[in-house]
Order: structure tokens, then sequence, then C-alpha cells
């Protein structure tokens, strides 16, 4: 068998936006030579890959660094649509990761599609577009070796590629990008069924409804929410809207728009509805980090910088609340995830209440999600884990909280536990049984 660096030695990405660019970055670093193709700039012959240029430029500025070390850059050459497709034809793996648009994807593969060699490995970086509706544009004889590759940002940071297969996929080329991700670049790599959002953003994102909502309905503020959803969930420090603010609540709204466009059931698609001040936050540009305000912004007083917290009803910012919650002092120092979700969902108050409201709907919506986005358990844990950062997946997450009082207690509130789940639950089982020896 080949070694996992011969799988790919030249690779060309299609898109120099803050993915494709960071992909590219990603490969650089692991001495992959890398063409980095972007739409052609009007103009001299000298200035016609413009943008590429650029995005290769800004590695050098961006930070945390997406480059293991600047020599690193030297492997990427700029280009454009236009003039360099043909270098594709050295290519031993090429990535798309064009604007989240299936039109423009499908136009994009379709000129590609000529210059692609019989041997190399296509994929797409889509945070959720199904794959087979892309591949739509390739000729079938392509679509043997094309497949899913989402990476999540930032792409040398974040551990979760999940890929996605198609029908059409050869089961050889999935295991020889896995292999090469995992062993080369030093990824953690799911499986993922090729369904709308895949694994990680469609529970994440459910998740994260569920919390707008219940935000609304127990009064709490933005800075109220993130207080109870980062560490004290076991989730990472940007908790909620800390995190819709680094990835962009633009990039949010079209997730959900996307996973709403694409259920076939009535209650996924009310599950997937986006409240109406995150699309008037979109409409004025208020979508977080590169809008420079989104759920929060910073301001420069006397010469120290504060950060104010918008009020989702009247769209103005006021300081950050110190959120005086029992439950939320009582686990402060408690280091044991398990340890610290029992004892706050198990808390009577607004915080343990809403903890509970959150964690409960979002584990039950894990548990559907079986056999959908996943074949097991396991995929989904990995998947949370190493793409949204929580210390635990929603099935480990339940383990520790303690299968037959959690399901008792989500069936006491009227929510609808799968029966595969209730059954184990009576069984006293696990979603991770033991071998015997």
């Amino acid at each position: 068998m080949a070694g996992a660096r011969d799988i790919v030695r030249r690779a060309v990405v299609l898109g120099a936006g803050t993915m494709g660019s960071q992909i590219a970055a990603l490969l650089a670093s692991e001495g992959v030579r890398c063409d980095l193709l972007d739409l052609a700039s009007e103009g001299g012959e000298g200035t016609r890959s413009r943008l590429a240029e650029e995005a290769r430029r800004r590695l050098l500025e961006l930070r945390p660094p997406p480059l293991d070390t600047p020599d690193a850059l030297d492997l990427i050459r700029p280009g454009n649509f236009s003039d360099d497709l043909d270098r594709l034809e050295r290519a031993d793996w090429v990535i798309e990761a064009v604007a989240e648009n299936l039109e423009i994807k499908r136009e994009l593969w379709a000129r590609a599609a000529p210059h692609l060699p019989a041997g190399a490995i296509a994929s797409s970086n889509t945070s959720g577009i199904p794959i087979a509706s892309i591949a739509e544009a390739l000729p079938r004889g392509l679509r043997e070796r094309f497949l899913g590759t989402h990476f999540f940002n930032p792409p040398r940071y974040l551990k979760l590629v999940e890929v996605i297969p198609t029908a059409d996929t050869e089961p050889e080329v999935v295991d020889a990008i896995s292999r090469f991700c995992e062993e080369v670049l030093g990824k953690g790599v799911v499986v993922a069924h090729d369904v709308p959002n895949f694994i990680a953003n469609r529970v994440g994102c459910y998740g994260i409804m569920v919390t707008l909502r219940a935000a609304e309905e127990f009064g709490l503020g933005l800075d109220e929410v993130d207080a109870i959803t980062g560490p004290a969930m076991g989730r990472p420090k940007s908790a909620t809207f800390r995190t819709m603010d680094l990835v962009g609540i633009d990039v949010f709204v079209n997730v959900s728009d996307n996973m709403r466009g694409y259920a076939r059931e009535s209650w996924e698609r009310e599950a997937f509805e986006t409240p109406p001040y995150l699309r008037e936050l979109v409409k004025r540009g208020w979508i977080g980090e590169k809008g420079g305000q989104g759920a929060f912004k910073r301001v420069k007083e006397a010469g120290e910088t504060r950060i104010l917290v918008l009020e989702p009803d009247t769209f103005e910012y006021r300081p950050r609340r110190l959120f005086d919650a029992p439950s939320l002092a009582a686990i402060e120092d408690v280091g044991q995830v398990e340890k610290r979700l029992r004892m706050l969902v198990g808390s009577d108050d607004r915080a343990g209440r809403f903890a509970w409201r959150v964690l409960s709907q979002t584990l039950v919506y894990a548990a559907r999600m079986v056999g959908e986005v996943a074949a097991d358990v396991a995929s989904i844990d990995k998947a949370m884990r190493w793409g949204w950062g929580w210390d635990l997946g929603p099935f480990e997450t339940w383990e520790g909280l303690g299968l037959p009082e959690t399901v008792a207690r989500m069936q006491a509130d009227g929510l609808d536990v799968p029966g595969w789940v209730v059954g184990l639950a009576d069984k006293g089982g696990s979603f991770y049984p033991r071998l015997e020896s």
C-alpha cells in the first residue's frame, strides 16, 4: 500500500476566500504544492490573479497563523479560473471552496471537469449542500472520484473533517482521502451521510436554534446565555452568541435557511426558523467580527476597550452584566464535565432550567439523527467534539447525566424520545457497551 503522503503530492484549491486560502495553507504547511485559483480580475496580464494573490499575502497576517512556517507560502501559487484551469491536469486532489451557492458550485465544476485527470480526487468543501446535487455538474465517470470534504474554520486548528461520499463515490476514494487527512494533515475524519448540513452543523445549529428560542422564553440577555452555554455546559468559551459573531451571523442564517429548505418534515422546518432579529442584523451588516459588530460590539472609551452586548428588542448596545445565578457559582470550580452538568441541570434556578431545556432537546434531536446523518452514535459524538469544540458529544453527555433518569425526565417534559433510546434506558443499557472479556 502506498504511503499516505503519496496520495496527494500536488493540489489545486478552487476559491481563495477564507476557507479556500486556509485549506491551501494547511496543505502547504505539510509540503504539498498547491495552486490557489479564484476569479480573474480585469486589467493587464500581471493583475489577472489579483484575488488569489491578495488572499495568499493575507495568510501571513492572519491570527492565529494558518501557516506552520512563513516559508510554506512558497508552495502556494496563485492563479485564476479563466487562464489557469489547465493546472488541474497535474493535480492529485482538486478541492472546491467557493461560495455556499449550489449554482455557483455546479457552474465551476462544469468548467473544471474537462481538466480533471483520470486518477485525481475531486471534492467540495461545503458546510451543508448535499454533495450529490453538486456532482450533477460532472460527467458520470468523474462522479466516482467526487465527494465532500468539509473542513472547519480555522482549518489548521479545528480537528474535524467530514468526508461525505455520494452513492457514486468509489470506496477506495473515501479510504484514500481519509488516510491522507488523518495521517498527513492530522485531522479527525468522520464519514457523514450525504444529507443537508451533514453531522456537526446539523446537530450544532439545531442546538443553537433551541438556545435562541429558550433565551426568549426565559427572558435572558445574550450575555447571560453565553454565561450558561460556554464552559459551564462543557462548550467553548465563545459559547453561543460569541461563536456566531466569530463564524458570521450571515453564515449561521444561511445554514439554517439551507436546512429549512431541505427538511422533509414540518417540525424540523419550524425548528430551523431564524428569529427576525438575526435577519435584521444581517440586513444591517452587523454580522459579527467581519462586520465590526454583531451580538457584541467593541468600543473605545477613555483609551480603554469595552465590550457591549446587543439588546435584540431595540438594536442598541449596553454594557455586559454579570449573571448572578447560584447554580453557575456552585459549579465554577468543578473540573469534571459530567459532574458540572449534573449539578447545573439539576438546579432549580433560571440558569439550571435553561440549561436543561437546551440540553434535553438537543440530545433528543441527536438521537433522531442516528442513521440519518451518520451510521452510529460515535460518529456524532466525534463530530461535535472535533468540529464544535464540545468537551463531550451528545451521547457521551447523556450517559454522564444518567440515561434512565434523563429519559424519564424528558418524557415527563413531553419530549418525544426515540424508542430505541427508551428501550436502551429500560434495559439499563449504554450507548457505548463494554465488551465482555
